[in-house]
């Protein structure tokens, strides 16, 4: 969702309103008070930003890989050549006892490149909504507006596997038995999303074959199981939202899609964490798992079909001073049939690993691995295809966690001769390997 806004709009309008409000509910009755009498105190201000920028044997790595390569799969460590960014601000307008109304807005932006000029940065949506918490008792939110809701990654990978932003409504973690309920009404817009098609993918996906989706999802989460474990249960149904031209121009109808999700989150240690996560994908969204999708996408080339995912991923403390973080993930798709009557299968397997050491509460050093096999039959033909990454990499930090900047060198390698895309991976299509030294900045706040 692209805007050709300012960021500081967003901070201006934030200002504004929380008076405007106040002005215009001066006859409320004295129950209602307002939360800060000063518009312009109590704003929260959250984000996040990455940049990095590297050198290869070719000059610069974004001209010879891209923003990364396979980061979904390999990890992100020495493996990012752009800029991303997300600022946020947030306000609470009222607060009468335990009831309040917060408004949130967020945005983001890319680049590419290292070029600056105002029209290749283009700047979108990540929130823009407004939340009544607990107005039913259930320590609930009701929101409505554009929202990063209910998203699941691996950071190491940056990879979401259950949902990007959508724009909906909807009720969040109203507490239900020993865990929490969200129910949520779900549109997920293609038209403008750079995200589609990227990293990640099992075959080339043109943005043109996706479609829109009105979504329906369900989650229950927080559900205790043992000492340090707990459960996460989703569901959610897509029904396709083709546009007028879509349907001329392809001139098919378009399948709607299901997927469904449970996830085991286990404490490990004091400080570690372990997540194991199966997913089912149904008909239009039968590619999500070996495409690296987010679960809330429609194919609209896919007629029928299925597929499902593990991953298992996490950071475990294995020493005072030594932590290792991992992702493994292998998905599969099955019995597809498309609308122009092609039928395949797919599997994609991948798995990286990073180990650190603590040098002191300031500097860090990585060595982080990664491995993935992609294969897949298209009317009979088989195809296969694999890549690696080795990184090692020194950072300099603010305590053990973010901020970071990093120094990094990485080596990666592809096989693509039975593929059929036939070009290599890298250096424009002339080379199989390369390397990269580069430096990478990540926070949030």
């Amino acid at each position: 969702m692209k805007i050709k806004l300012l960021p500081l709009a967003v901070s201006v309008g934030l200002s504004v309103l929380p008076s405007v409000v106040f002005a215009s509910e001066a006859a409320e009755p004295a129950s209602k008070s307002v939360a800060f009498t000063d518009p312009l105190s109590g704003i929260d201000f959250f984000g996040y930003f990455r940049s990095g920028i590297a050198g290869g044997e070719s000059g610069s790595m974004n001209e010879a890989v891209g923003g990364s390569f396979q980061k979904n799969k390999l990890g992100r460590l020495g493996n990012e050549f752009d800029t991303y960014a997300e600022i946020g601000f947030g306000k609470e307008l009222y607060n009468a006892g335990s009831q309040s109304v917060y408004i949130q807005t967020m945005i983001n932006m890319y680049d590419g490149d290292s070029n600056s000029n105002n029209g290749d940065n283009p700047f979108g949506w990540e929130n823009l909504n407004m939340q009544f918490r607990n107005f039913m008792g259930f320590d609930e939110t009701t929101w409505v507006g554009i929202r990063q809701y209910n998203k699941y990654s691996i950071d190491a990978n940056d990879y979401f596997f259950w949902n990007k932003t959508n724009v909906g409504g909807g009720i969040e973690k109203m507490s239900v038995g020993q865990g929490k309920l969200s129910i949520a009404a779900l549109h997920r817009d293609i038209e403008e999303d750079n995200s589609m098609g990227a990293d990640g993918d099992l075959d080339s996906v043109d943005i043109d074959d996706l479609v829109d989706s009105n979504q329906l999802e369900l989650m229950y989460d927080s559900q205790p199981l043992w000492r340090g474990a707990s459960l996460v249960v989703g569901y959610k149904y897509l029904n396709a939202d083709a546009s007028d031209e879509q349907i001329q121009h392809n001139n098919h109808d378009y399948s709607d899609g299901q997927t469904a999700m449970v996830m085991l989150q286990q404490q490990v240690f004091e400080k570690g964490i372990n997540n194991t996560v199966v997913q089912y994908y149904a008909d239009g969204s039968a590619l999500q798992g070996v495409t690296f999708g987010a679960a809330d996408t429609l194919n609209g080339t896919v007629k029928s079909g299925n597929g499902w995912a593990m991953r298992n991923y996490g950071v475990i403390p294995l020493a005072e001073d030594w932590d290792l973080s991992h992702a493994i993930n292998y998905a599969a798709a099955n019995d597809i049939e498309r609308w122009d009557g092609k039928k395949g299968d797919g599997t994609t397997v991948s798995a990286s690993a990073k180990v650190t050491y603590h040098w002191s509460d300031y500097t860090r050093t990585y060595v982080e691995l990664g491995y993935f096999d992609d294969e897949k039959t298209v009317d009979g033909t088989n195809y296969e295809r694999s890549g690696s990454k080795y990184t090692v990499a020194q950072a300099l930090s603010f305590g053990r966690d973010k901020p970071e900047l990093r120094l990094f060198a990485s080596y990666f390698d592809s096989s693509t001769d039975n593929w059929d895309d036939t070009g290599n991976a890298f250096e424009n299509g002339h080379s199989s390997d390369t390397w990269a030294v580069g430096l990478q900045a990540n926070v949030f706040w």
